[in-house]
């Protein structure tokens, strides 16, 4: 894929001065901050016709802000303005661990347990989640709400190593899974109040992600990456929007396909957002499962398309080796019969996915350039 002259590695912007170049077309691979050049991990749409960066340097952590069309603008240190819980407990001695300004962030605090930092009045909504998701236990061990403010939830830790990470897991990579899809399989269709749920006070109203939500999702991503998008070409010639917009059109076909839902009839609890950095495994106490805000009811299909999709797009990272990937890959074929889904579904989820994965990515410096996989994985299938 040719990488256009705005989106090119080594950018650098500096705090002092605007640059040039329009924010909305072009992110850059580090800002410079105090003479230091702080590495950007990952940005996101922030409206407004903004970009949020989170930035990182060895040894001094993280630092974030936005991009316009004035150039960088970086908060200080430790501090957001609409996330009023954080500065709090990063003075309390927590570790910050991973920062979305202006939405979210996730502080380690020091007894271990993690606190979630979120808009005011945004935390009942992580609450809710937490409630949504016991359908499934026993399956995965859940975090606990151990406490709660109007901004601030604080979550205990869920033991073992992110199934992101192979060379931790060694040996135990395939026990991990299998038991990890397993425990995914035994989830509950109807969670009941047979586990004890954190703040009871909440409403569990289950939401429905349908089809036609799913869709919403990809052409919510696609208008958010447009900019993006429409200045870089495929392997065909086209931009990469083109390429998107065809692609949106034959899933939006495939997933209205109501007969081929109803004859799977595999609806039930779903993540949403399964992949594998939400997936802990310990060998004493099992999976556990991360970052259920998004759990719904849906057809279960979904959560597997996205850990399949996940699983291949690890590889082209050079994350995981082949073998590794295959490894997930053969994990979730064994569960599709045995959970009544049917496969074609999970291709389509999948499909889905990574068009999603190419949007998403597209704010990320690092892997702008290698989208384009992500693309043609999707008009392969």
């Amino acid at each position: 894929m040719t990488v256009p002259k705005q989106i090119v590695t080594n950018q650098i912007v500096t705090e002092q001065s605007a640059t040039k170049w329009g924010a909305a077309l072009h992110i850059p691979d580090a800002v410079t901050i105090d003479g230091q050049d702080w590495s950007v991990r990952r940005a996101w749409p922030a409206g407004d016709s903004r970009i949020a960066w989170e930035a990182f340097l060895p040894g001094q952590g993280f630092r974030v802000g936005y991009l316009d069309e004035h150039g960088a603008t970086v908060l200080d240190a430790d501090r957001d303005p609409k996330l009023p819980g954080l500065a709090r407990l990063l003075a309390d001695g927590g570790r910050l661990v991973s920062h979305r300004p202006g939405k979210r962030a996730v502080v380690r605090l020091p007894d271990g347990s993690f606190a979630k930092c979120v808009r005011d009045g945004k935390a009942s909504d992580v609450i809710a989640g937490q409630r949504r998701a016991i359908g499934f236990l026993p399956g995965f061990a859940l975090p606990q709400v151990l406490s709660s403010d109007s901004s601030t939830v604080v979550l205990s830790v869920v033991p073992g190593v992110e199934l992101h990470d192979p060379a931790r897991l060694g040996a135990e990579w395939s026990r991990a899974w299998a038991e990890s899809l397993d425990a995914w399989a035994q989830a509950e269709a109807h969670p009941t109040s047979t586990v004890a749920a954190a703040a009871p006070e909440m409403p569990t109203a289950m939401p429905f992600h349908g089809a036609a939500d799913e869709v919403e999702v990809l052409r919510t991503w696609r208008e958010r990456a447009r900019p993006l998008l429409e200045t870089a070409r495929s392997v065909r010639g086209e931009t990469l929007l083109a390429d998107v917009d065809e692609l949106i059109t034959e899933v939006t076909i495939s997933l209205d396909d109501g007969t081929a839902s109803a004859r799977d009839g595999s609806i039930g609890l779903i993540h949403r957002d399964l992949h594998d950095k939400q997936i802990m495994w310990d060998p004493i106490s099992g999976p556990g499962l991360l970052d259920v805000d998004t759990a719904s009811r849906g057809e279960r299909a979904l959560d597997l398309g996205n850990l399949r999709a996940h699983a291949r797009w690890r590889t082209e990272q050079g994350l995981w080796t082949p073998a590794e990937a295959a490894v997930v890959i053969d994990e979730i074929a064994r569960v599709v019969p045995a959970s009544g889904i049917d496969p074609a579904r999970v291709s389509v989820y999948e499909r889905a996915t990574l068009i999603r994965l190419a949007c998403v990515y597209a704010f990320r410096p690092a892997w702008i350039d290698r989208i384009g996989w992500l693309i043609e994985a999707a008009h392969a299938m």
